[in-house]
């Protein structure tokens, strides 16, 4: 009895104990909104709050940030009388996610309304990869990249992307798979990698991300096509299924412990009132607005 004692004892100590490693930090839906929702009293969202989150989980360690998708427009279609608007501020996005630190980008159906060579010059602008299991193309040196590997604190982390356009013409210059099966085929490639997780960036929707995360083991899936918001990750067999809804209202944190296996902490954090400290991203918009 006292050995059992003790060796639950020591198991809540090293469960309690559990410090994070980095962070993994997540965003989709963005849906060209640069601004506070103006949805609530107190309002939420915004780039500048969220790049100030963003520094302020950088003071406690290192952050790996990714974008499932759909941040650059607001429509799937641009109306004549706001393409020079809209693409302006899909610049002005991407110049923020430069300086917020983006690593990785797979894309939403949303992101080819300025068509796919447009798509890739904002995505340039933002320094982040793309990342894509079931699209090819691209143009200039531009390209989609299978997976990304990433070191952070001793933990190997590989991201990966999936899209599907539904009834949404695939876009010109864009070739595009059946994402399971796309998916099969770089899995093995993945597993190589000897990860210990592996984040799957999906424009898919709810239930072909369940499908997904049961057939696949240990997947954390970001999901942006259900425009959802999870306030704790779904679990689904092995894995995990993560939303956070739309227009920047929120950032996802997921805490990843020593072993890359878990996580001390995944959780919303809504971008309030709080996160309106002064910082680049604010400059930034402040000479877009000027510029309107």
């Amino acid at each position: 009895m006292l050995r059992l004692l003790i060796l639950s004892f020591c198991l809540w100590v090293s469960i309690e104990g559990l410090s994070a490693n980095f962070t993994l930090a997540y965003t989709a839906n963005r849906q060209g909104e640069t601004d506070p929702c103006g949805c609530q009293n107190p309002d939420i969202g915004g780039l500048g709050r969220m790049a100030e989150r963003l520094l302020q989980l950088k003071q406690r360690g290192p952050v790996l940030f990714v974008d499932a998708g759909n941040a650059f427009f607001s429509v799937p279609k641009l109306s004549e009388g706001r393409k020079a608007f809209e693409r302006s501020r899909a610049e002005l996005i991407a110049e923020a996610y430069h300086q917020m630190g983006l690593r990785a980008y797979s894309p939403g159906v949303r992101d080819f309304s300025a068509g796919a060579d447009f798509f890739w010059k904002v995505l340039k602008k933002s320094g982040a990869a793309a990342v894509s299991a079931n699209l090819v193309g691209g143009g200039s040196g531009a390209k989609f990249e299978s997976f990304l590997v990433v070191e952070e604190a001793g933990v190997r982390v590989v991201v990966t992307g999936l899209t599907s356009f539904h009834k949404t013409p695939v876009p010109v210059g864009i070739q595009w798979h059946e994402p399971k099966e796309a998916f099969r085929r770089v899995w093995r490639a993945i597993q190589a990698k000897s990860p210990n997780r592996v984040v799957v960036l999906s424009h898919l929707g709810a239930q072909e991300d369940t499908s997904l995360a049961k057939e696949f083991p240990g997947l954390w899936i970001i999901g942006s096509q259900s425009m959802d918001f999870f306030s704790e990750p779904k679990k689904q067999g092995d894995s995990f299924l993560f939303e956070v809804g739309i227009g920047g209202q929120r950032l996802g944190e997921v805490e990843v412990g020593s072993s890359g296996a878990g996580w001390s902490q995944a959780k919303l954090t809504e971008l309030g009132e709080a996160y309106d400290t002064p910082n680049a991203v604010k400059k930034l918009l402040q000479e877009f607005k000027k510029r309107k």
